[in-house]
């Protein structure tokens, strides 16, 4: 009886949202700590809060680094990173020419290491909270054609990436300034020596400068947040455009927080 009943509560849901596609619906997902991630279909004009409580959040997701992925977004981001792998080629050829030994490799592995992050189409600082959603309604965005959400656990840890021997997680301490994160993973001598880049859960880039002559407050990273370590700009000022450091930053805030669990 149970399983009859069952049945034909998943029949009536798949003939709404075939009726709702057919009337031009958008179908949209929620995924990581949600009791209800199947994609399902929405009306034309539905905005997120509705796709969050449908998804009814667990109460342990980590809302600091909750994600919204929009597969529009993919195209820009995927010329983003192309433009980086290619500049850190640049970097490394430009350094060998040069004699910069230490420079041409730390590009190199920086260019391995980032050529096999994934490309999510995620956008970045907003809010996912469900019940935020319902108050706030210049976060409530419409939602578009394959919209969706993505709700982590609660990682413990930072990231460092960059100009260091080797990209590195350690443990995030409460109240603790980002730079001192750098004791435990040194950059190399390829990094700039004046500035940092925090990349906050929700996707948030912060320049933060770091040296004696220019230090800015501390900054304290949630769990969850990046610290890319940039490369020297005097010494890759002939290789890029300028801006390869910030598009670096730009492209990690795209990153998702423990992403084996993500759509």
């Amino acid at each position: 009886m149970r399983r009859r009943v069952w049945l034909a509560g998943f029949m009536v849901l798949v003939a709404v949202n075939v009726a709702m596609a057919q009337q031009g619906g958008m179908s949209a997902s929620a995924s990581g700590e949600v009791r209800q991630g199947a994609s399902a279909v929405y009306p034309s004009g539905t905005r997120l809060s509705s796709v969050a409580l449908a998804a009814k959040v667990r109460p342990e997701a980590y809302m600091a680094g909750a994600a919204w992925l929009r597969p529009s977004l993919k195209e820009d981001q995927i010329r983003l990173k192309a433009g980086v792998v290619f500049e850190l080629g640049v970097i490394r050829m430009g350094a060998l020419t040069d004699g910069n030994a230490p420079l041409g490799l730390a590009a190199a592995a920086f260019q391995s290491w980032l050529r096999e992050l994934p490309v999510t189409g995620r956008r970045t600082s907003v809010v996912l909270d469900p019940d935020r959603l319902e108050v706030s309604p210049s976060d409530n965005w419409p939602i578009e054609e394959g919209d969706a959400l993505y709700y982590p656990r609660r990682p413990a840890d930072i990231r460092i990436v960059g100009a260091v021997a080797k990209p590195c997680s350690v443990p995030q301490v409460g109240l603790q300034d980002a730079r001192r994160y750098l004791a435990q993973c040194p950059p190399s001598a390829a990094a700039d020596p004046d500035m940092i880049f925090v990349i906050q859960p929700d996707g948030t880039v912060f320049p933060q400068n770091i040296a004696l002559w220019n230090r800015d407050p501390p900054r304290i990273l949630a769990p969850g947040a990046w610290i890319y370590v940039p490369f020297n700009r005097k010494r890759i000022a002939t290789s890029t455009d300028g801006q390869f450091n910030e598009d670096v930053a730009a492209f990690l805030s795209t990153q998702l927080i423990n992403a084996e669990n993500a759509p």
